[in-house]
């Protein structure tokens, strides 16, 4: 008799034992175990339903639930779990886990401190308590959380890991190189160290020793999605656009960072450049990612409307006043999901230089390609008239929530010497009003600050309009200067984004920006000292 499937005896245990709670949890985990997780799923629930609760199930169909990608369901049966046996360091392990993925560091810490409780030397709960103040943004807590838990036991791979992380973060190239090394001496397979070792040749400048890592990896594993995303940011990085453009398109697949980009709906086929009927034919742009994305990569509509007959450009509502009256006599602009009724294909926003064979030489770099509002630009004039200073826009807050990029942003303290010793007419371009405990130098350098007025990029594009100069920390009113072709200074970070290139003072996709770019990791200090001989060049020039 041939054997059974597992559908097959999931089927006869409940048709002839339906209440076998025993053998249900057998079938279940045996399924479990070998990656049937729907199977085990089923029987798990029905042994749900035929014995009173048990902390063993709970805790099995909560880490199947989380495997088949529903973490409120599996949050709901830890903690049930949880309520029963309150002592259960796995249990506690997988909830603090399951809190972290959704971002509920609090939960997560606190799921770790219990565990600590229960077992003061569990070096598991000290790996992850690292890994959650890493998150937050607590570096320093981080790395005596790693190292307790590798005092505790050497082998500890998770918090060695995690601490070369922190210190390729903060440029401890070294220590980060002994870290990796550490792990991939245990775990010489590990391709998730592998690709770190990947992103710290590359912070070094090795770039061409970052590649060959990434290549390799996808010789053994072509689907590898995080190596294919690392190896088009090292592409683009140093120009070598159309590779770059193809590999970018893996920043759609499921990445174990969980970084994935949102795909966008697929009514339509993708348009990747093929040639079409242009009367009878149509485009669908979507948005993707950020507003600095969007602004950068929006230059590429009007010449996708060359090709197709209709087209509409997608977009996120604080942009839409902006890119209407820039795009809509070509295009119709939309902020909700289009009706895709009349178009015949789609493309993401980001793809369309991959479409068009954008190179380094054809990035279509004319500017202004974006129109303000004439009326704001001449409120916002008005408003400046009276100053005879340079006057310019500032911006320090990237508007990131991932608090690990932190070292992206300035601290208004370190502003001081500028903001207080270059006279101009500061007009910050923060979304928000800084914080108060950082808001005190941005006032005693005399900062306007008119951020309760800048309701979209609409009005803020208005308000650079009325300026001279725009400086920037790598964000999205960069971006905006740029393609309104205002003079910007971008500050940009060591091991920036590959948008930037390398080792450049100006770049091929803002003819009007000037990059001043650290030298070594968080440290801004000689890049602020650099714009402000700038500034007073500038000024000198202009007297």
């Amino acid at each position: 008799m041939a054997e059974e499937t597992a559908d097959e005896e999931f089927e006869r245990l409940m048709e002839h034992s339906p209440g076998d709670y025993q053998a249900l949890c057998r079938l279940g985990f045996d399924r479990q175990q070998a990656g049937l997780l729907d199977e085990a799923r089923r029987c798990y629930e029905a042994a749900q339903k035929s014995a009173p609760p048990s902390p063993e199930l709970a805790h099995n169909l909560g880490m199947v639930y989380w495997r088949l990608g529903d973490p409120r369901k599996a949050r709901d049966c830890l903690e049930r779990a949880l309520a029963l046996r309150p002592d259960a360091l796995p249990t506690l392990d997988a909830l603090a886990r399951i809190r972290q993925e959704g971002a509920d560091l609090d939960g997560a810490i606190s799921c770790y401190e219990r565990a600590l409780s229960i077992d003061p030397h569990h070096h598991r709960a000290f790996a992850g308590m690292g890994q959650a103040f890493a998150e937050a943004g607590w570096e320093e807590d981080a790395i005596r959380a790693f190292e307790t838990a590798l005092a505790i036991e050497p082998d500890q791979l998770e918090a060695s890991n995690g601490l070369g992380i922190l210190y390729l973060r903060q440029g401890r190239f070294d220590l980060a190189k002994a870290r990796f090394d550490h792990v991939l001496a245990r775990c010489p397979d590990d391709t998730g160290v592998r690709r770190n070792q990947a992103m710290l040749l590359g912070a070094q400048g090795r770039f061409g020793e970052e590649e060959a890592v990434y290549r390799e990896i996808l010789a053994r594993d072509p689907h590898d999605a995080e190596a294919h995303f690392g190896l088009a940011s090292v592409l683009l990085l140093t120009g070598r656009l159309p590779e770059g453009w193809r590999e970018y398109e893996w920043r759609f697949a499921p990445r174990p960072s969980g970084e994935a980009v949102r795909s966008p709906p697929d009514g339509l086929p993708r348009w990747s450049g093929e040639a079409v009927a242009r009367q009878s034919s149509g485009l669908v742009i979507y948005a993707e990612q950020g507003f600095g994305d969007a602004i950068q990569f929006c230059r590429f509509a009007p010449l996708a409307a060359e090709r197709f007959g209709r087209v509409c450009l997608h977009t996120r509502r604080p942009l839409l006043g902006l890119f209407e009256r820039s795009f809509g006599a070509l295009c119709e602009v939309v902020a909700e999901l289009p009706d895709e009724r009349g178009y015949t294909h789609h493309c993401p926003l980001m793809s369309l230089p991959l479409a068009l064979g954008t190179t380094m030489e054809t990035i279509p770099a004319a500017v202004p390609y974006l129109r303000p509002d004439a009326e704001k630009c001449r409120r916002w004039r008005e408003a400046l008239a009276g100053e005879s200073r340079l006057k310019t826009g500032v911006v320090w807050t990237t508007g990131k929530h991932r608090q690990h990029r932190k070292s992206f942003e300035l601290c208004p303290s370190l502003l001081a010497p500028l903001l207080t010793g270059v006279d101009v007419c500061w007009v910050s371009l923060n979304k928000e009003a800084p914080e108060p405990a950082r808001a005190a130098v941005p006032r005693q350098a005399g900062v306007i600050d008119w951020a309760g007025e800048l309701n979209d990029f609409d009005d803020t594009a208005a308000l650079v309009m009325a300026l001279d100069l725009v400086i920037s920390v790598d964000t999205a009113v960069a971006h905006l200067a740029g393609a309104l072709g205002k003079p910007v200074w971008l500050l940009n970070r060591a091991g920036s984004e590959w948008r930037w290139l390398l080792e450049r003072s100006d770049s091929p996709w803002y003819p009007s920006m000037r990059i001043f770019r650290q030298r070594r990791r968080r440290e801004w200090e000689p890049v602020l000292r650099d714009v402000a001989e700038a500034l007073r060049s500038t000024i000198q020039g202009a007297a």
